[in-house]
């Protein structure tokens, strides 16, 4: 009986500690990739302005289980993709604050909050040195925050492939 009663003592005092330290990570987390173009910004930004290129570059678009809706209501771009099991993920296209800076709303039922942050600048003569800002807003739960930490290795490697798919696209329709 003691040794059961030690045992669940110690869960708890490890869980309190878990707990408290999780209280000082951040919410928000950042995954950001970068990759080098060979294209000018406006060819660059025109691929990920039209939710309509997409498809060429972005793995989700080019999911055949996946249906992707585009409208446009004045002047914002909105994209919803539909899984099999009905299941909605939005994307909107916020208004351009600053050029170069170009934001996406992602929204997905019951999820974390995210914003791609897509920055472009110019380079050398002909070539665009783009940065993919992923914002994640956390909920406040421990297990969640401490997800946080690892986000950058569980997501990461899919927004690489994505970068080298927009690449790979845009230096083969500008050459």
């Amino acid at each position: 009986m003691r040794r059961i009663k030690l045992f669940f003592i110690t869960v708890f005092i490890l869980l309190a500690f878990l707990s408290l330290f999780t209280v000082f990570l951040p919410t928000t987390v950042t995954v950001s990739k970068t990759v080098l173009i060979k294209a000018n910004e406006n060819e660059v930004a025109m691929q990920i302005e039209g939710f309509k290129n997409w498809k060429n570059w972005y793995p989700a678009f080019q999911n055949k289980n996946i249906i992707v809706n585009e409208s446009q209501k004045n002047d914002t771009s909105f994209a919803t993709l539909t899984n099999e099991n009905r299941k909605k993920i939005s994307l909107v296209l916020l208004k351009p604050g600053i050029p170069g800076i170009i934001n996406i709303l992602l929204s997905e039922e019951n999820k974390n909050n995210v914003t791609y942050q897509f920055i472009l600048l110019p380079y050398v003569a002909g070539q665009t040195q783009l940065t993919w800002n992923v914002n994640t807003t956390l909920d406040w739960y421990p297990w969640k925050k401490l997800a946080g930490i690892f986000l950058d290795k569980i997501t990461g490697p899919q927004y690489e492939e994505a970068l080298q798919n927009l690449k790979a696209t845009i230096e083969n329709v500008a050459h």
